[in-house]
């Protein structure tokens, strides 16, 4: 089995509140090292571009685990991006970004095809095109697309500073997709015509997809899904855990989710294996700390 993962590499710069600053691979890297440790059997399948300068950082994090095929990596001409991300509590920051690379195409895509899940995570928010996902979702009908909208509500201003913003267009990316994912900042700006969460999963469920998953940070998450026409939401509340450092906290969920999801798991058991990830995450900084785990022998 494989799972394939489409979303940009980044290097994050990491600024926390006490005043400390470090370097990590960033980006999509998080959901492929979650991808990579968990050890189910399943393949992941990175599509993604680096740019030659940059591609080591990254080849040699994911070169470490078994389960990273690195087959679907190719080389782009633009310098990876670099995120600033400045943390004004353990939970809550603000962005500075330079210039996303290119969208994936489908024709990097489509040789890796067919895979029983596709993990689209939108980093940037310019990681594939709305026609390249149209035409995924018609190429791999048979495989479960799990979408994070993640930073489609980013737009950049002059500065290069990253502030969240309404996209008009967000059910038509749902439509593409089985199951969505949004974090409560993202979710609580993308459809400045609904009041709560609720008036929001209806409208995504409506659009097509299975199930939304908004999650909550340190408060946990909510899952909504359809039940004998029904709109039912339940609420997972996050275990104790001592927040070392969120980034990423939202990319190996999903990638946990997915999982779950295609080994046939439903989507309430899904939801607490990708917290289960997600709280390993949390408790240490960047994805490296994971590998280190993965090495040690304590595996997810």
């Amino acid at each position: 089995m494989r799972i394939l993962v489409i979303g940009e590499p980044c290097i994050d710069v990491i600024h926390k509140a006490d005043g400390r600053v470090y370097n990590e691979p960033g980006g999509i890297s998080y959901a492929i090292v979650a991808g990579g440790i968990l050890e189910d059997g399943i393949e992941t399948f990175p599509v993604v571009g680096l740019h030659r300068a940059d591609a080591s950082y990254f080849e040699n994090l994911f070169s470490q685990l078994d389960g990273v095929n690195m087959s679907g990596v190719y080389e782009v001409g633009a310098p990876t991006r670099r995120v600033d991300l400045f943390y004004e509590d353990d939970n809550h920051r603000w962005e500075c970004s330079t210039a996303p690379i290119e969208p994936t195409p489908l024709e990097k895509i489509r040789p890796f095809l067919p895979a029983e899940g596709i993990h689209v995570n939108l980093i940037s928010g310019h990681d594939v095109t709305l026609d390249t996902l149209r035409e995924l979702r018609w190429s791999a009908r048979d495989s479960r697309i799990h979408l994070d909208l993640h930073n489609i509500v980013m737009k950049h201003e002059p500065d290069g500073k990253r502030v969240r913003a309404p996209r008009e267009d967000y059910l038509e990316w749902v439509k593409c997709a089985d199951t969505v994912q949004l974090n409560e900042d993202e979710a609580s700006v993308i459809d400045q015509e609904v009041s709560s969460h609720l008036q929001l999963a209806e409208r995504v469920l409506d659009a097509g997809a299975k199930a939304l998953v908004i999650t909550l940070a340190e408060k946990g998450l909510s899952l909504f899904e359809r039940t004998r026409g029904e709109t039912k939401e339940h609420y997972l509340p996050a275990k104790g855990v001592n927040v070392v450092d969120p980034t990423g906290g939202g990319d190996v969920f999903g990638a946990a989710f997915l999982h779950a999801l295609v080994l046939g798991r439903d989507y309430l058991v899904a939801a607490l294996e990708g917290m289960q990830m997600a709280s390993v995450k949390v408790s240490v900084a960047g994805p490296n700390k994971l590998v280190e785990i993965y090495r040690a022998g304590a595996h997810v």
